[in-house]
């Protein structure tokens, strides 16, 4: 008997730390995910380039530093046991801080586990929840914010942080109150955050991230929502972020506080989390200037959400009312990764003397403020020698490496829906600064120089589909590729990306603004910050100027939206 009143405490203290109070309700499923890539990439609010500190991602192995639904469709693999998720999210990364000293702090199993809550109080389907439209993107947290400025509502609803141990310290920013998250049953110190699900139909502003979505202000249905967010509800995804924390026991006291975010936050409350997805279930007129990510394949979340009950129920992810055939092994899971496509050192040979970027360590209260003098500034994107490689896909779905440049185009770019009038006309550009090559021998003849160009990133001037990303890039090795599979210019940009296409939208002349050293051959010049060195055969480009007619609105046809 004793054994036996052992083991049931056991396991009620586990489910208590392994399910929270959030997902102990309704229909949901989880997914439990580790990391794509660690790297200071956020396509949301720093397109194109380096963001301001380090992520942790998980998701589709398409994630990019600028993303759209084309490059989307070339994930090769997926983080998640769900193969039909390609969706990306991402979080600021873990920092342990004692003397001076930063040490990246190990994820831990599930690393980062997924839910996906779509039910109501009774545990059925809510069936007035939607599945993500094309272009949806969203963000939870703020990453300035250094107390608790009363948006988080009460622990555990929007955001929390739990040192998994037998006393169980909950806070909504970093715990006190323990020297060790380790028990016999669970261990680890983790994030729990609770994406918004009410939507008000207009698109992502990184300028005001949050302004297109709200918490409900109950749990069932549509009228959970406030005023002038009823456009959509979506499910509620929750994530947990797991981190071993134990190689630190007996380090600190019970009375301090030694872990840093990546953006400096000492305190937890600037924890924050990132989410692409679209879905091509609907026909939508986006603006031009609007990101289009695909990450559920078509109708397949909005399937489950109708009958798959893992979390009450016992249902698994591979039964037929939820992701049969589409659900692959841990060992799958793991072997989806992707190498990093910035040269900065995170940490993960050692302790860093500073956070990674320019990132002071800022413990408020009041909100933080965005550093731009740190000694030894930031680290501008490069291809780093461990990133020469690409990676690609077996028949299994297992990521190999391989020395050879390949083409990631499997999917072409749709058509906008939208009435799309054209101008087209000449320019020669004439010759970029520094020392971008005059001309490049390939198979076809010597190709010329046509200039220094603006990518307008969304779409991109040459096309949504990077030809080459994270290649030792040179200008000859760009034209050769582009050359052979008959693009009519190549564009080297940012140093380390080779675009290829047959026309330049919305695009340009800008001589000097390409300054960046070919990752490939540093005395060359390959393009700029969303700048493209372009090449052709008689080193002319001709420039084709797009204007969306729709370009604020956000209509979606034929669907339960179309109201």
């Amino acid at each position: 008997m004793l054994s036996y009143s052992f083991n049931a405490q056991a396991l009620a203290f586990l489910s208590a730390l392994a399910v929270p109070a959030l997902a102990q309700n309704g229909a949901y499923f989880t997914m439990g995910s580790p990391a794509l890539v660690l790297e200071s990439l956020d396509p949301l609010l720093s397109p194109g380039g380096q963001s301001a500190h380090v992520h942790s991602v998980v998701g589709g192995s398409a994630f990019a530093p600028t993303m759209d639904f084309a490059l989307t469709q070339t994930s090769k693999c997926t983080t998640f046991g769900v193969t039909a998720d390609k969706s990306n999210y991402w979080m600021p990364a873990l920092y342990f801080q004692k003397n001076g000293k930063f040490t990246l702090v190990p994820e831990t199993s599930p690393k980062h586990k997924v839910y996906y809550k779509y039910g109501k109080g009774d545990n059925t389907p809510d069936l007035e929840r939607s599945e993500f439209p094309q272009g949806f993107r969203m963000m939870a947290g703020n990453s300035f914010l250094r107390s608790d400025d009363g948006s988080f509502g009460s622990a555990g609803n929007q955001l929390n942080w739990q040192c998994h141990s037998p006393a169980g310290q909950t806070a909504t920013g970093f715990p006190k109150g323990y020297t060790s998250c380790s028990s016999p049953y669970v261990a680890g110190l983790a994030a729990t955050m609770r994406f918004p699900e009410c939507w008000n139909g207009q698109d992502f502003d990184k300028d005001a991230p949050m302004a297109h979505m709200s918490y409900p202000i109950n749990q069932d249905g549509m009228a959970g929502c406030p005023a002038g967010f009823k456009k959509a509800r979506f499910p509620t995804i929750m994530i947990e972020y797991w981190l071993d924390v134990s190689q630190f026991d007996g380090q600190y006291g019970a009375d301090e506080v030694p872990w840093v975010l990546a953006n400096g936050d000492p305190t937890g409350y600037g924890f924050h989390m990132d989410f692409v997805c679209s879905l091509t279930t609907f026909s939508e007129e986006v603006s031009t200037d609007s990101v289009q990510l695909n990450g559920w394949e078509p109708g397949v979340l909005g399937q489950a959400m109708k009958g798959c009950n893992i979390g009450n129920t016992g249902d698994t992810l591979d039964s037929p009312q939820c992701f049969a055939g589409k659900v692959q092994s841990e060992a799958a899971k793991e072997a989806c990764t992707i190498p990093a496509v910035i040269n900065q050192d995170i940490g993960k040979s050692g302790p860093l003397n500073a956070l990674p970027g320019c990132n002071p360590v800022q413990p408020g209260p009041g909100l933080a403020t965005k550093a731009t003098n740190c000694a030894g500034g930031t680290v501008s994107p490069a291809t780093s020698v461990a990133s020469s490689q690409t990676s690609t896909a077996t028949s299994a779905g297992h990521i190999v490496q391989t020395s050879t440049p390949v083409s990631t185009k499997t999917a072409t770019a749709t058509a906008p829906s939208a009435p799309v009038s054209t101008e087209t006309g000449s320019s020669n550009g004439g010759s970029s600064s520094g020392l971008q090559p005059s001309s490049v021998n390939s198979t076809s003849g010597i190709w010329k120089a046509a200039g220094c160009f603006l990518d307008a990133l969304n779409p991109r001037s040459l096309g949504n589909q990077p030809e080459w990303w994270g290649q030792q890039i040179t200008s000859s090795n760009c034209v050769e590729y582009c050359d052979s599979i008959h693009a009519k210019y190549a564009g080297t940009e940012n140093g380390g990306q080779c675009f290829c296409g047959n026309e330049l939208i919305n695009s340009a002349n800008q001589p000097g603004k390409c300054t960046s050293k070919c990752s490939g051959d540093a005395g060359e010049i390959c393009g700029g910050s969303a700048h493209l060195s372009i090449y052709s055969l008689d080193g002319s480009v001709s420039m084709t100027k797009r204007t969306a007619h729709h370009r604020h609105s956000r209509h979606f046809k034929g669907s339960p939206l179309d109201k």
